[in-house]
């Protein structure tokens, strides 16, 4: 039988930075100058290694063993990132390569029997890390290196079973096993398995026996009447499977897997888990944490993790770029939540880079082929490691094809993505990675769903490659919501080692450093309308989650989607787009995420969120109900606030999508004022309130302005005319004016301000402005964007005091987002044909000079802009807006409240 010793715990350890160690011969004695650590171990844990790259070396002595004659004595570790070479007792045993999968060593000659061994081992992790699996780590984040899992000494017959992998058939009623025997088939031996309940192992469902006549061997075991593993259902069985001696019946060796009887498959679109349909509910997990760094601290903490993705509604967890650790898919296992498992990235495109990054994916796939959680091997992300050019390359095309077809014939049991989020050549899933922000682009979102994702599933392909049928998931989208430093520095006790960022150069914008957040808080006079930090925080969480929550209610409407995974499940390190902080702490309203995250959910579709009193609405409602639950009950509905509410019958079969036109139908009632509301829909099933929702609203009164002697400087008649609509007297000169509002900000408007005129600039337009005076403009980027999913538009609501608007700006302002900021920040933008990356300039010294009402920054405060700035001169003021007020000024209420108010206020600048 096996006989299994752990060798982690204490080892002791030494930096080799000029790398001497193995020319010195530091594995022929015991560690000099070293320090103990505990194994598993990333020296970047360590304060004064955080940063290091290159060799360190690690020592471990422990007792003599006992090794009978027909044993054999195998040294295995967990993983160790990157390079290892092995000494035991001064002898040298081997070396391997590859970060993230486990390797062993036959040690029986050279293990001590009778004193004390000294087992030696030299890590190498180098800087140049292109051609090697990195993930994310080192380029994005904190590096990983060392032995950082477990290490184990385990003594075995001279012929024992290298591993056994489990092929379930649903349909058949039979589990196959796949045996691989290592060592020589001595004699007549016969393999036996048994199949117990995991939850109950004394209850043996089958018993098989096969006689043994090759190193390799495959058995059909009978499972007749299986609980299938599900997510609602995560039932396991055992499988004991020994090697018996028939003349001796001696037991030469055994060992014990658990599978899952499950199927994962599409069919028109559609995934099917168990033949029935599967809606992916999924959050990308790149499964960091603040003190272990790429570890997780214990099974507790695993275990939290889940429950916590369950609670939010998740079903899915994508394991980005990294090969999870074994506890952490044995808790998916037994808990339910299914795992889209993913191959480290190299980055340069090499015959070496590419052998290697083989040798982890085979490695990942044999390691972890019995975890009925996971059901989708990924290949490439985004091209990582193909240098971006596959649409393009016939070579990397037939490459991506060879590894798509060598993984299926390797695992038929599962679904396969060849290069995710971008172009497919051959795939199971066709997924797409597409970052927007919400509410500023909710049309451009919109039309990316329905026109592009499902309405031409085509242009997802490379050319000459169409697809067949496969699901359609938005496998990464999101949005960022700053956590509290506060927080951050009580955990740590201190400020946290990444806080200057702990990535490669290629991720060192100044929006990924919160360090820039502490220098430009005040700098850009982000304290005079959040007072501190927190507050900042809080609303930026808040501004999060009504993205998120949007983004996937617009998916959730669309049934030819199949489902999603937003980026991401926790925030790691500057990377603040998590559901959870990198503490495992809910950010603002996430505790609510079910809502619209849940397998069953209700929504309104078709709604004008920004209502004027007396108007007539008619909007839609749309059930999603993934777990096909029967839908007898109703739907009922109120205006928060109003008198407005109603109830919607419902009788519909479990289907798992319902659209229920213009059932929703009422006329705004009066108010006195502007205010928000909500409307909130509840589901109620049996009498049992099954899922809620709510929606934010603004209503607003139709109110005139006071006489006010406006000039509309080369604005056109329309204008003019909504102008005096609003009761408003428009002036033709600008010397009759009392405001001059105008696009053009030519010299006679500017010297109407130096005299001390006031000057109200509607510079939505940005560069397109011919006269724009001394201020230049930034362009927003149009259309999918990374980057600006970090953004964040704000504006000073106390100075709009009536006015209903929120500091991080919502709903309230659809429509009326900016295009262009003035820039207070250096930036980039591509420029032509080519692509080239153009340097710009921004100006630092206008925060000083101005005040400002509303603005944008990226990440941590940086790529900073404003969108509502005012100057004065002697006597006179000027107020430029980028917020698109000039074509909705008399149409959205909000528009038109806040051209009124900036009117009013001309003496207040």
């Amino acid at each position: 039988m096996r006989e299994s010793h752990n060798l982690s715990g204490l080892w002791n350890f030494r930096i080799d930075r000029k790398d001497h160690g193995e020319r010195e011969a530091w594995f022929a004695e015991s560690l000099k100058e070293s320090r103990q650590v505990e194994v598993p171990h990333i020296w970047q844990r360590e304060e004064d290694y955080v940063k290091y790259c290159g060799t360190g070396w690690y020592e471990k002595e422990f007792a003599s063993l006992e090794i009978p004659t027909d044993r054999h004595a195998y040294l295995h570790f967990g993983a160790v990132d990157f390079q290892a070479r092995v000494w035991l007792n001064g002898v040298y045993i081997g070396e391997h390569e590859g970060g993230f999968t486990p390797f062993e060593f036959d040690v029986t000659d050279v293990i001590n029997r009778g004193e004390m061994n000294r087992l030696t081992v030299r890590v190498f992790d180098p800087q140049d890390n292109a051609e090697i699996p990195i993930g994310k780590q080192g380029s994005w984040y904190t590096r990983i290196s060392g032995i950082w899992q477990d290490v184990t000494l385990e003594l075995r017959a001279n012929s024992f079973i290298q591993q056994v992998h489990a092929y379930p058939n649903i349909d058949d009623e039979i589990v196959e096993a796949k045996l691989t025997i290592s060592g020589e088939i001595e004699g007549e031996l016969v393999v036996e398995y048994v199949v117990t309940d995991h939850m109950d192992p004394q209850n043996i469902l089958s018993i098989a026996r096969e006689s043994v006549t090759d190193n390799e061997a495959k058995h059909v075991i009978p499972l007749k009447n299986a609980t299938l593993w599900s997510p609602q259902n995560p039932h396991l069985y055992d499988m004991l499977v020994k090697i018996i001696d028939v003349k001796s019946d001696i037991i030469i060796d055994e060992i014990s897997i658990y599978f899952g009887m499950r199927e994962i498959e599409f069919h028109d679109g559609q995934l099917l888990l168990n033949h029935k349909p599967l809606y992916v509910r999924g959050a990308l997990d790149q499964a960091f944490y603040p003190d272990t760094i790429y570890i997780a601290p214990s099974d507790e903490w695993i275990q939290n993790e889940i429950n916590l993705a369950k609670q939010m509604g998740f079903n899915l967890l994508r394991k980005h770029i990294k090969v999870e650790i074994p506890r952490y898919l044995y808790w998916a296992d037994r808990m339910g939540m299914l795992i889209w498992a993913e191959t480290p990235n190299v980055v340069k495109w090499s015959e070496q880079s590419r052998q290697r990054f083989h040798s982890e994916l085979i490695g990942m796939i044999e390691r972890d082929f019995n975890h009925p959680s996971i059901l989708i091997w990924s290949l490439y992300n985004e091209e990582w490691g193909l240098e971006w050019d596959l649409a393009n390359d016939i070579e990397k095309q037939e490459h991506v094809k060879r590894m798509y077809d060598e993984v299926k014939q390797l695992d038929p049991t599962r679904l396969i993505c060849d290069n995710s989020g971008w172009v497919h050549v051959k795939t199971d899933i066709n997924d797409h990675h597409r970052y927007f922000v919400l509410p500023e682009q909710i049309e451009e979102w919109k039309s990316d769903i329905d026109d592009y994702m499902a309405g031409t599933p085509e242009k997802n392909y490379v050319k000459g490659f169409k697809p067949e049928g496969e699901p359609i998931i938005v496998s990464e989208f999101g949005v960022w919501g700053l956590p509290s430093i506060q927080k951050l520095f009580e955990y740590y006790q201190g400020e946290p080692s990444w806080f200057s960022n702990l990535g490669d150069d290629t991720h060192r914008e100044d929006f990924k450093n919160p360090l820039t957040a502490l220098r430009n808080f005040e700098k850009y006079q982000l304290n005079d309308i959040f007072g501190d930090f927190e507050q900042l925080s809080f609303y930026s969480q808040r501004r999060m989650y009504r993205a998120v929550k949007s983004l996937i209610e617009e998916m959730r409407k669309q049934p030819k989607i199949n489902g999603y995974v937003v980026t991401e499940f926790t925030d790691i390190e500057w990377e603040t787009n998590g559901w959870l902080d990198y503490t495992r702490n809910m950010k603002l309203g996430i505790d609510h995420a079910a809502d619209f995250n849940g397998s069953l959910i209700v929504m309104a579709d078709r709604m004008k969120r920004n209502l004027w009193c007396e108007e007539e609405q008619a909007w839609d409602v749309i059930i999603c109900n993934d777990d096909m639950l029967p839908l007898n009950g109703v739907v009922k509905w109120e205006i928060c606030g109003t008198n407005e509410c109603g109830s919607i019958p419902l009788h519909e079969e479990n289907r798992a999508y319902v659209k229920l036109s213009e059932v929703i139908q009422f006329t705004v009632p009066a108010v006195p004022k502007a205010s928000f509301h909500r409307l909130k829909l509840t589901l109620v099933l049996d009498g049992e309130n099954a899922a809620v929702n709510e929606e934010e609203l603004t209503i607003s009164p139709q109110t005139g302005m006071s006489r006010v002697a406006v000039c509309a400087y080369k604005l056109g008649g329309d204008f003019k005319a909504v102008l005096q609509d609003n009761g408003l007297s428009v002036v033709d000169t600008i010397e009759a004016a009392e405001v001059v509002i105008t696009s053009s900000l030519d010299d006679a408007v500017m010297e109407y301000y130096r005299q001390g005129g006031h000057v109200l600039f509607l510079a939505e337009e940005g560069d397109k402005l011919s006269q724009k005076g001394q201020f230049t403009f930034r362009q927003l980027v149009q259309g999918e964007s990374w980057d600006r999913t970090s953004s964040f538009n704000y504006v000073d609501p106390g100075y709009f005091e009536g006015i209903p608007l929120l500091h991080e700006m919502g709903w309230e302002m659809e429509g009326l987002y900016p295009e262009y900021i003035v820039p207070f920040s250096n930036y980039n933008k591509l420029g032509g044909t080519m692509g080239r990356v153009v340097y710009m300039f921004g100006n630092e010294n206008i925060t000083e000079t101005s005040r400002i009402l509303s603005g944008y920054f990226q990440g941590w405060l940086g790529q900073a802009g404003g969108s509502l700035i005012v100057q004065r001169s002697a006597q006179g003021s000027l107020i430029l807006t980028t917020w698109k007020l000039k074509d909705n000024y008399g149409k959205h209420p909000i528009a038109t409240q806040l051209v009124n108010a900036l009117i009013m206020k001309r003496n207040e600048y």
